[in-house]
């Protein structure tokens, strides 16, 4: 019996961690907004159901922002999903000053469907830096990591 745990044990110490597909079915988005102000923390929150809210006092909205929905693709078939953990790997940046994503939510299923696919969907807020000074009229892009747990 130490044997077979021992062989076990081993097995586990060298198996690497697999790497998803990913297909963007819907790319997270903030949106567009204006900033009026950038005295204190304002936030922009997109909901994996697709509500938003934004703090009026810091921004004026132009176009409205949508949830993020991904497909994750190569993973064994009909097998059960503990939990997923979103992270920003690189804060919102353009040419001026950055905005952090962070709150991030998740939605997922309980399981990968029958061709090894799940479907995530997730909403963050982005926050400024609320140092003062003006944010420059430019486009913001990040990195977010997903990461699935069996």
């Amino acid at each position: 019996m130490r044997f077979f745990c021992g062989l076990i044990c081993v097995f586990f110490l060298f198996t690497s961690p697999t790497y998803a597909g990913v297909t963007t079915v819907r790319a997270l988005s903030f949106g567009q907004f204006v900033m009026k102000n950038n005295d204190a923390a304002y936030d922009i929150t997109i909901n994996t159901n697709g509500s938003y809210s934004f703090s009026a006092a810091g921004y004026i909205e132009i176009v409205a922002p949508q949830e993020g929905v991904y497909d994750l693709d190569g993973m064994a078939a009909n097998t059960a999903i503990t939990s997923v953990t979103v992270t920003q790997l690189t804060s919102l940046s353009g040419s001026g000053f950055d905005m952090q994503m962070i709150n991030f939510q998740e939605t997922h299923p309980a399981s990968t469907d029958g061709s090894g696919v799940a479907r995530i969907e997730i909403g963050a807020t982005a926050r400024n830096n609320a140092i003062g000074g003006s944010y420059i009229d430019q486009t913001f892009g990040g990195v977010i990591q997903i990461q699935i747990n069996f």
